[in-house]
């Protein structure tokens, strides 16, 4: 009899013990089931509400773009620059592409880089790099006036004379303007002659110069009236030649036509 009754308790024990681990009342289910869910109910309010405080913020009327700021003209007009901008009305500083405003500026031959920049809460920098003109292209049946990198600025039809603006630079013959553009081999290889003339340094910034490239073997420079035939590249051992006669030369300047450079160590005046 013992023995069944200690059995019989054991037994009971086991019993209780199992179902007090197995379901819960409704009230603390709900509350396990709430303690759950709630963070991640809380995280979809936060970005929720966050987008719709980012959205109000964007259209914002205190971000509306008000003034665009313009920096490093010299020859363009700032309206010339706001014509490769977008009309500013209703438009705020976050609906701008800077990238997309950024290619459009730099279609103006004129602009040789850009940095476009938002400074809030209402204005839109644009800092400008010009081209700067090195030399003039006289062709047929264009005329141009180029930078340093070989980039057309500017080009009109030709007349034989070059605009009253230009006068004063290097002018370059042989080369055509739409060559240089679609960089046609013969062309590049001239005004790449061209510029290593251009950068000789006991030439003097400003000279009058006219510069014959059509023949890259035969390249030739008039300067003080008369013409310096240097042939082809290299051509600093041949201007060093010609600087260390050029006062003999400059003294019979009356009866020189023409300095040829083109043979070793030998200065042949015409």
């Amino acid at each position: 009899m013992k023995t069944a009754r200690n059995g019989g308790a054991k037994s009971w024990s086991k019993d209780r013990t199992k179902s007090s681990r197995w379901p819960m009342s409704g009230p603390r289910t709900a509350k396990v089931i709430l303690y759950l869910v709630a963070p991640g109910m809380v995280a979809g309010l936060a970005v929720w509400g966050g987008s719709i405080f980012v959205r109000s913020v964007r259209h914002s009327e205190f971000f509306e773009l008000r003034k665009i700021r313009t920096a490093g003209l010299e020859r363009l007009k700032k309206s010339e620059v706001m014509d490769h901008l977008p009309s500013p009305s209703g438009k705020t500083l976050f609906d701008l592409n800077l990238a997309s405003l950024q290619g459009a500026l730099l279609t103006e031959p004129w602009i040789k880089e850009v940095t476009v920049r938002r400074d809030y809460p209402d204005t839109l920098s644009v800092h400008v790099v010009e081209r700067r003109p090195v030399a003039v292209l006289v062709g047929r049946p264009a005329s141009a006036i180029v930078d340093d990198t070989g980039s057309i600025i500017e080009q009109w039809s030709s007349t034989g004379e070059v605009p009253p603006a230009w006068s004063g630079l290097p002018v370059v013959h042989g080369i055509e303007a739409a060559a240089l553009r679609r960089q046609d081999p013969r062309a590049v290889a001239g005004f790449s002659a061209a510029m290593e003339i251009l950068r000789t340094p006991s030439l003097e910034p400003g000279e009058d110069l006219d510069l014959d490239v059509g023949r890259i073997d035969d390249v030739r420079v008039q300067r003080h009236g008369y013409w310096i035939r240097l042939g082809g590249e290299p051509f600093d051992q041949k201007w060093h030649r010609f600087f260390s006669v050029e006062n003999e030369i400059e003294r019979r300047h009356s009866e020189v036509r023409e300095v040829d450079l083109r043979f070793p160590r030998r200065v042949i005046v015409r």
